[in-house]
């Protein structure tokens, strides 16, 4: 019997760099442009396209965001926004609706609200007391006061459920949990009150007191397409990494190029990976650091966009959502809101609708047309004038996309804003609330304190 023959090992090419940048959504994108003009730099990005939780599909004048929805907010996002002269569809004057039992009303008009919807007295009663809870917050969700920061603090240590304690309505529990899965894409029961009461206070308050709460033209993708133009070459796509080490004052990362292993070496790292992928690629993470990535938690959807073919004014058209709680979506929106001005409406339309949280999780492994039947059934019952008016549709699922916390789980977080050596993190969980905005800055601050450590001025 001969020996088998030895099987022969493959070394990895290895090249090296000043920094690497670890995933191209958009705080990665922002971090590499950031870093381009002072420092050598590489973005690695493990799927075949840039731009993360951003994604926009355009078909003639419109276009639908099929990721994250909005921009809103200040700071680098909103600069980057301008320096590159990118044109912004205002949202300012239009509204939420809410369609409850066959009828469509407008959350800004608290009257119409609760009595110009069909709802029994008990669940009046329900909607008044979840909204009472809910307005009661938003005074203190901006403000820096020493009460505003203790309002923040004692919901931090209650899950949003506590909205309904004491609401017997079921209509009011449905129309709770509709809102958690439309702009968290998770349940009550899940997520710490705080940021909840923040995402849905502000934009059922008024929506025009967000910050720049406007969509790109073009869609989000507009900005993440120029970013990614900037880079050129700089970014390798279908690159996973498989590990990021320290070694000595640098680090060195094993990826994928393709299908044959690679190897970068680099003076410093920045992972803007999503929290669970950041703890599969760095191999002996201290505790604290393991513990903050492992408290957060990421929201899922599935959503379907469709491009209309409608003429003349709509009765949707002042709407940039619509929340349904008791349909197979919870959410409706008008992305074409950003385009209408006046009676100058062009023909046709770009909507998507949004399932989050459980309802998505019943979804995720339906074929696409099965999605598609029950999402355009349901959203001609909202707007029968859509009859026939339905034309290209396009799926998305989505198994991680808004980063929420439980009680008391983001105290941990702090130990994420500073390095760990040489590797510095950033993702849409370092701010407040986990925006585009939020996103952007944290990309920026942790490129700025890599230029900062390699003695660079920016």
């Amino acid at each position: 019997m001969t020996k088998p023959e030895a099987l022969e090992t493959y070394v990895p090419a290895e090249e090296t760099t000043e920094v690497v940048v670890i995933g191209a959504g958009m705080s990665g994108l922002m971090a590499a442009t950031t870093l381009l003009p002072e420092a050598d730099v590489v973005v690695l990005e493990s799927t075949d396209r840039t731009g993360g939780r951003v994604d926009s599909v355009r078909q003639g004048d419109y276009w639908i965001n099929v990721g994250t929805q909005f921009t809103e907010g200040t700071g680098p996002l909103f600069d980057a926004l301008q320096r590159h002269n990118i044109e912004m569809g205002s949202l300012a004057g239009k509204g939420v609706g809410l369609y409850l039992n066959g009828g469509l009303v407008d959350t800004s008009n608290p009257v119409q609200l609760m009595f110009g919807s069909r709802m029994t007295m008990t669940d009046r009663l329900g909607m008044a007391i979840v909204g009472a809870r809910i307005l009661a917050t938003v005074p203190f969700l901006k403000s820096d006061s020493r009460m505003a920061r203790r309002v923040r603090a004692k919901l931090d240590t209650k899950l949003a459920s506590y909205l309904l304690k004491g609401v017997h309505s079921e209509l009011a529990t449905a129309v709770v949990r509709a809102w958690s899965a439309q702009w968290m894409g998770c349940e009550v029961e899940e997520t710490a009150a705080t940021q909840f009461v923040t995402s849905v206070g502000l934009a059922l308050a008024d929506p025009a007191k967000i910050p720049n709460f406007s969509l790109p033209v073009g869609g989000n993708q507009t900005l993440t397409d120029v970013l990614t133009e900037d880079l050129g070459g700089r970014v390798r796509l279908n690159s996973p990494v498989q590990s990021v080490r320290r070694e000595g004052d640098g680090v060195v990362v094993d990826y994928l190029d393709g299908d044959r292993p690679a190897r970068l070496r680099a003076e410093r790292a920045v992972v803007t990976a999503p929290a669970d992928i950041a703890k599969q690629i760095l191999p002996d993470l201290p505790q604290q650091h393991w513990n903050a990535l492992n408290d957060i938690t990421y929201g899922r959807y599935v959503i379907v966009g469709f491009f209309t073919e409608e003429t003349g004014a709509q009765r949707w058209d002042d709407f940039i959502a619509v929340s349904t709680p008791q349909l197979s979506f919870q959410a409706m929106f008008n992305h074409a809101a950003a385009l209408r001005r006046g009676d100058d409406r062009k023909p046709g339309g770009a909507v998507a609708c949004f399932a989050g949280g459980a309802q998505a999780d019943k979804l995720l492994d339906l074929p696409d047309e099965e999605i598609v039947a029950r999402f355009s059934q349901d959203l001609l019952t909202v707007f029968p004038e859509l009859a026939g008016k339905l034309g290209t549709s396009i799926v998305r699922r989505h198994h991680r996309v808004v980063p929420f916390w439980a009680p008391g789980r983001r105290n941990s977080l702090p130990t994420l804003h500073d390095p760990l050596d040489a590797v510095y993190f950033a993702g849409d969980y370092q701010g407040d609330l986990p925006t585009l905005a939020d996103a952007a800055t944290s990309g920026e601050y942790a490129a700025k304190a890599v230029l900062a450590s390699l003695g660079r001025q920016h």
